[in-house]
């Protein structure tokens, strides 16, 4: 048996190259298959030194790498997790407590894009956490930690665990979560420049109150300021009116809002409807301005007429076929809006502002103004019908801004071919029992005269654009 020669031996690194000692021999191709082989080797090799034992032993020579600090649990690991620890779930409920939910009304009053409250699984507590309970002030009284930097940049990510998996996997402990609003993503209405720059540029202007008015404008504001004799809450029960009283302290938009639906602004009839929170049609509203647009109304409340209860069954079949009258306000098909109403928080559990609500007023109340101005221009086109019988339509209209405390009451008309102004009429405050009444006179007048002069107005522009039609036809 042949002994192995030492260059069968698989050869190290470190190992000096040895001197040839015999002649080359064969041809170039048998050199270059020979250092292939001889590679081969040397990587079989490498690969027999660092086996596993070996590995681990090079592992163990190694300084320990640093832990990271605890992460929380992707939602994914909720059902991993063991029950919550009680004290740290009534710690965050009463935490979360101190603030009131009207961050969310503010948000979605504003137009505000950002996700408020939702509901998501408590996460358990790190072992290498302490318990928030146990930190205490130099009296020995348990001490409320603010939230921390990371938690609000993580709100303002929009960074948040939902609840969607809470029921299958059997937890029942969630809370409501607290999003933060960044200034980034404040509506349009609360720029400052939004007044003087998106509403001028879209003629959009808002006068003084002791600017002239047209003399249809203020013959209309006469005839909504006159005296009522219909029944009434008395001076004495408004004065004694604990929940009216109240709002001045502090509420929320919706409180404010259901008070005053209820005690100001009258039911929905069958003529008169009422929308709440829908967005006005976008054609509708007045924008010229290629760059500078007017942020799309969704006032709180808009009255408007019920178009099969209002009008004639002709007449609501012309103005649905007539894509130029085109009087619907949104997509419940409130027709020729007369009053816009914008509800803002008053307090420290709200954030809201008469400006802003003043801001969207204008541009609420100029889409009411032009929506009815459409039917003036269809009759300014009528060429066979008699010119005695054809007569414009008092195309004003009114909004509302108001808080728990104080309102302001507007009109809005078309000034010129081109501009729409908005005015003050007054201003309520309304813990004054006078006040108070004064402002449900208005409103209701507001009322009557759209279900009495200027609806009879609207439904003889659409006889007389039905009348130009057929004889355009037949001409």
């Amino acid at each position: 048996m042949e002994t192995p020669t030492d260059d069968s031996k698989p050869l190290s690194r470190h190992d000096p190259p040895k001197q040839a000692t015999g002649m080359l021999h064969g041809s170039t191709k048998t050199q270059l298959d020979d250092d292939a082989a001889s590679d081969h080797a040397q990587s079989t090799a490498k690969r027999a030194r660092l086996s596993r034992p070996d590995r681990q032993s090079v592992l163990e020579k190694t300084s320990p790498v640093q832990q990271p600090q605890p992460r929380h649990p992707s939602p994914a690991l909720v059902s991993l997790l063991g029950p919550s620890a009680v004290s740290l779930d009534s710690y965050i409920l009463q935490w979360l407590d101190s603030f009131d939910s009207s961050w969310e009304k503010y948000c979605r009053s504003d137009s505000c894009r950002v996700g408020s409250f939702r509901d998501v699984v408590l996460r358990k507590r790190a072992i290498s956490l302490p318990e928030m309970s146990s930190r205490q002030d130099a009296d020995g009284v348990s001490m409320r930690p603010p939230p921390s930097r990371g938690a609000r940049s993580r709100a303002s990510r929009r960074w948040r665990w939902r609840a969607r998996g809470a029921s299958s996997v059997g937890l029942t402990d969630v809370m409501p979560y607290y999003s933060y609003c960044p200034s980034s993503a404040r509506a349009l209405v609360q720029e400052s420049f939004y007044r003087d720059q998106n509403l001028a540029l879209n003629n959009i202007y808002f006068s003084h109150s002791f600017d002239p008015m047209p003399q249809h404008v203020n013959d209309l504001v006469e005839r909504v300021s006159r005296d009522r004799h219909s029944p009434g809450p008395s001076l004495q029960e408004v004065e004694q009116d604990r929940a009216l009283q109240n709002l001045s302290r502090g509420a929320a938009e919706m409180d404010v809002k259901n008070y005053f639906r209820a005690s100001i602004f009258p039911s929905p009839t069958d003529v008169l409807r009422c929308s709440e929170r829908l967005p006005m049609t976008g054609n509708a509203v007045p924008n010229t301005h290629p760059s500078y647009r007017v942020s799309n109304p969704v006032p709180d409340m808009l009255y408007g007429y019920e178009v099969s209860q209002s009008f004639s069954p002709q007449q609501a079949r012309f103005y649905w076929e007539d894509r130029d009258v085109g009087g619907y306000a949104n997509s419940s098909g409130l027709a020729f809006p007369l009053l816009a109403i914008e509800f803002k928080a008053d307090g420290p559990s709200g954030f809201g502002s008469l400006w802003v609500a003043t801001n969207q007023c204008l541009g609420a109340s100029a889409t009411c103004v032009n929506i009815a101005q459409r039917l003036n221009r269809q009759l300014e086109r009528c060429e066979h019908v008699d010119p005695e019988v054809v007569k414009r339509v008092n195309s004003a209209a009114f909004a509302i801004a108001m808080s728990g405390s104080e309102a302001r009451l507007f009109v809005s008309w078309k000034q010129n071919d081109s501009d729409h102004c908005m005015q003050p009429v007054k201003s309520f405050l309304l813990q004054d029992a006078r006040h108070f009444l004064d402002l449900r006179k208005y409103v209701r007048n507001i009322m009557d005269w759209g279900m009495d002069e200027r609806l009879r107005e609207i439904r003889d522009s659409l006889d007389v654009l039905r009348k130009e039609k057929r004889l355009r036809a037949s001409a």
